[in-house]
């Protein structure tokens, strides 16, 4: 038996419906706002990491600045925006300040430990100053954030030693270590096996 030729029916499997296109419309919105928002996220956080490294590397420049040069190098904390690096630029004779301008939706603030609450530089202005050692009069602890939220904040603690740290945290009384006064002279010597 032969069947005669019949034209086979379009059906509505054929394409698309208005509906679905649709969905998937809105999925690729979707899709493409969340993309957006964490490439936003993570461009915050890039420029506040890029703060914290300038200014961590502007305070070692100091600190090496005045060793070199016998004291004079300083940090002025002025503003929540910026901070003047005063050192010798170029390697002349001349102290020269520049001004570092924080990258935009970044702010800095300090705080003196043992105390916790942060200060803001351009309501209070410090001074990191380093002597011919290296060293400064105390601790502090610089905090460079993003005040839109979201992004963690970094931090930087200037030892009274001069040292400079990231993102560390520091508790207890800051103290400058005392010199010892008397040295025993087998103290720490250990005898060797036979």
């Amino acid at each position: 038996m032969n069947l005669p030729d019949e034209k086979p029916k379009l059906s509505s499997a054929a394409g698309f419906s208005l509906l679905e296109l649709l969905i998937v419309l809105v999925l690729i919105g979707l899709v493409s706002v969340l993309a957006l928002v964490g490439f936003q996220k993570s461009n915050r956080s890039f420029r506040l990491t890029e703060a914290t490294r300038t200014l961590s590397g502007y305070l070692e420049k100091a600190r090496i600045d005045a060793v070199r040069c016998h004291g004079g190098a300083s940090i002025d904390l002025n503003s929540a925006r910026s901070y003047t690096v005063n050192i010798h630029f170029g390697g002349g004779d001349t102290v020269t300040a520049r001004t570092i301008t924080l990258p935009e939706g970044t702010r800095l603030s300090y705080t003196l430990p043992p105390a916790n609450t942060s200060t803001d530089p351009s309501i209070n202005p410090i001074t990191v100053t380093y002597d011919w050692r290296g060293r400064t009069e105390t601790t502090i602890l610089l905090t460079v954030a993003d005040p839109n939220g979201g992004v963690e904040s970094s931090s930087v603690v200037i030892g009274s030693a001069g040292d400079v740290s990231t993102d560390t945290q520091v508790t207890g009384p800051a103290t400058v270590p005392t010199a010892q006064t008397t040295v025993s002279t087998t103290a720490g010597i250990k005898s060797l096996p036979n």
